[in-house]
């Protein structure tokens, strides 16, 4: 897997920053070494001082809920904050610490952007080495034209790429995360349920350079706890069940996509292996106008496969004809990939979220070898209450 080392030498500045509530005490603590902790980019100066500018904008949660200025939609999912973060503290043992106690407006519907490549000949994502969270398959900017001008730069350097807003992100414990609008406007209530949890997952356990691994773990975690918060609190539901059935049928839908994603991962590994052996596929002109063809059946399978399925328009405009590419399918592929080691490890943890993460903790309290060896890790992992102890 192509994977870039970022480092002082080839990255313009990294920088760390501690909070005053002077600014001009803020302003003289910016100093090299923040790499990551923000996000899987490389962040100049500026764009690091375009996130202190972004902290400094912070309100207290009770506070914007008090003064009851924001949209009704927004004012009851901050409602829900509270209660969230305690039931995942308490009954699934996660760690979000003072996370998600302050709010932040943005001008944006997205807090950054990200861009993703591929090459074009496998479905191998290019990676971006990072110190302390290791390699990450994307590159984060907080403006928009930033991410766009890194897109140009991986196309002409021959990559499938993919740019998109992201309205979340953690900071892996290293600092409180806040809370921003744009988790508020982009999730429906049992969405945003779903990612507080998820995110909260990446502060409670995160292995270095894994991750698929973190992802699929949050994913798991989340998703099942997202169902057990919503059956706990019947006063969410009294129409008719309405946020179970709505979630119930999200998450069908998405089981649905990830089968199909499943499909096309294999067909198109299979063309790519015999492109692979087939001379006239060395002619790039031929191999892309034949991948083509590859992509708008893709595109045209997508609407039969999915009969109608309701799974959001951001999945029906990446799978439209012209928008597929190997960096389009990666990208959707992260999150769902590999479950079946992580059922194991609930099934030997008893079916209980909360013992399963202890277990976790303990089995890969140890640097995995790689890849395999972690997963391996993780579907064996069975642990005595006495060895947690």
């Amino acid at each position: 897997m192509n994977s870039t080392r970022i480092t002082k030498s080839n990255c313009k500045l990294f920088i760390k920053f501690k909070f005053y509530k002077n600014i001009k005490r803020l302003k003289l603590k910016i100093f090299v070494f923040f790499s990551a902790l923000l996000f899987s980019g490389c962040y100049s100066f500026e764009q690091g001082y375009g996130q202190v500018s972004l902290f400094l904008k912070q309100k207290p949660i009770e506070t914007v809920i008090q003064e009851n200025k924001e949209t009704k939609d927004r004012i009851d999912k901050l409602k829900l904050v509270k209660p969230v973060l305690e039931y995942a503290k308490s009954e699934i043992g996660l760690t979000p610490g003072k996370s998600y106690q302050k709010y932040i407006s943005l001008d944006s519907p997205y807090v950054s952007w990200i861009v993703q490549a591929s090459d074009k000949r496998s479905l191998k994502l290019k990676t971006w080495w990072f110190p302390i969270v290791g390699k990450q398959p994307y590159l984060g900017f907080f403006d928009k034209d930033k991410a766009l001008k890194q897109r140009e730069l991986l196309i002409s350097e021959g990559y499938d790429t993919v740019t998109g807003g992201v309205s979340a992100f953690s900071l892996l414990g290293y600092f409180p995360d806040p809370l921003y609008s744009s988790m508020l406007d982009q999730y429906s209530i049992t969405e945003f349920i779903e990612t507080l949890i998820h995110e909260s997952v990446h502060r409670t356990i995160y292995v270095p350079n894994y991750y698929s691994f973190n992802e699929n773990l949050a994913d798991f975690i989340a998703k099942r706890a997202t169902t057990q918060f919503l059956k706990l609190h019947p006063e969410l539901n009294q129409d008719s069940n309405k946020y179970i059935e709505e979630y119930k049928k999200h998450r069908e839908a998405q089981k649905k996509f990830q089968e199909y994603l499943l499909k096309v991962r294999e067909e198109l590994n299979n063309f790519y292996n015999i492109a692979q052996n087939n001379d006239e596929f060395k002619n790039e002109s031929i191999f892309l106008s034949e991948r083509e063809i590859k992509f708008n059946q893709i595109s045209k399978d997508y609407k039969t496969f999915m009969n109608g399925v309701d799974i959001g328009t951001s999945y029906e405009y990446s799978f439209q004809k012209g928008k597929i590419n190997n960096a389009v399918i990666l990208g959707y592929s992260i999150y769902e990939a590999k479950q079946e080691p992580l059922e194991k490890a609930l099934q030997n943890a008893g079916g209980n979220l909360k013992q399963m993460l202890k277990n976790l903790e303990v089995c890969l309290s140890k640097s995995p070898q790689d890849e395999a060896d972690l997963w391996q890790k993780v579907e064996g992992c069975l642990i005595s209450k006495e060895q947690i102890k």
